[in-house]
């Protein structure tokens, strides 16, 4: 009986310690961006092939959970303390990894509003240990990265901000179930609801649901509502206003699943602002250049200037 004891104590403390680490940085390393990347930037987006030499971009690797987990750091060259966003990538496993021309586009578009900006692989991608659940014990390699910007002597880490596209929004929902430490959140195409997803897209489930959710065929209902917001939209953070944005011909996540979070969201009193881009695809690609400037302009005025929430009351005339 000793014995067990003692046993359940080590694992106890190694779990302790193992979670205490969580966001540490045990790897830098600076990430050259070619000169091709900056070329093929230039042609669609010339103000921001210029900034990128005034941005410094590292590779890490972090502590989750224990595991080696792969992410990228961003930030401005120059001196200061900047407001940061924790950006969530979407796909799956290699599917939508951070790749060289997202790297300097995307995170370098939002650290060059004088952000620092940091980014998860997510266990198991790029070199990571571990292997990713789709939204279940994945969400502290989200979770982690505050602990990694404390590291960060340019992060502002009393102002911090979250993104997520399309998989990367429904790992911002699960960190706003989980955290009130984040001033602002803005999501593209967030998926909301995978009993949705998966009636549009059935190879989702055979293909992406199963073979990353452990236990799913024998869990399918608990685990699919475990990673769909609409089921606990009253629970996501209060104090974090929420941009949610979506292309009304997006097929890969139906603009339904943000139509039926967004209205829970409302009935919850939840300070949301909602865009419907008519059109656009999964990418809003055909607004954006509009599509970031909301998200600048959100960001912009909860995180960089901390501006007060909205009251969400019915009032006025």
């Amino acid at each position: 009986m000793y014995r067990y004891f003692l046993a359940l104590l080590l694992v106890f403390s190694f779990s302790c310690q193992s979670h205490s680490q969580d966001g540490k940085i045990v790897n830098r390393e600076a990430f050259v961006i070619s000169d091709s990347i900056v070329n093929r930037i230039s042609t669609f987006d010339a103000d921001l092939a210029k900034k990128l030499r005034a941005l410094n971009f590292y590779k890490i690797s972090y502590l989750s959970d224990g595991l080696h987990v792969t992410g990228y750091i961003v930030e401005p060259k120059k001196d200061g303390k900047f407001p940061c966003i924790v950006s969530n990538r979407g796909g799956n496993r290699d599917f939508g990894q951070w790749s060289d021309i997202g790297i300097a586009y995307f995170l370098g578009k939002m650290a060059s509003w004088d952000y620092v900006v940091i980014a998860s692989q997510y266990r198991g991608v790029d070199g990571g240990e571990g292997q990713e659940e789709f939204g279940g014990k994945d969400i502290t390699d989200v979770l982690s990265l505050v602990s990694t910007l404390k590291e960060i002597p340019k992060a502002d880490t009393n102002r911090i901000g979250i993104q997520g596209g399309s998989r990367g929004g429904m790992m911002t929902y699960l960190a706003l179930k989980e955290s009130c430490d984040f001033k602002a959140a803005s999501v593209t195409a967030g998926a909301a609801n995978a009993f949705l997803n998966i009636d549009s897209r059935p190879e989702m489930e055979k293909h992406v649901y199963a073979e990353l959710i452990p236990n799913y065929w024998e869990n399918k209902e608990a685990v699919l509502k475990a990673r769909s917001a609409v089921f606990w939209a009253n629970e996501l953070c209060k104090s974090t206003p929420l941009l949610i944005m979506h292309g009304s011909a997006d097929w890969r996540v139906l603009p339904e699943e943000s139509l039926e979070l967004v209205e829970k969201l409302y009935k919850a009193k939840h300070p949301t602002r909602f865009i419907m881009f008519e059109g656009a695809d999964h990418g809003i690609r055909e607004f954006r250049s509009d599509m970031l400037y909301e998200m600048k302009r959100h960001f912009d005025y909860y995180v960089r200037d901390l501006n007060q929430l909205p009251n969400m009351e019915p009032h006025g005339r």
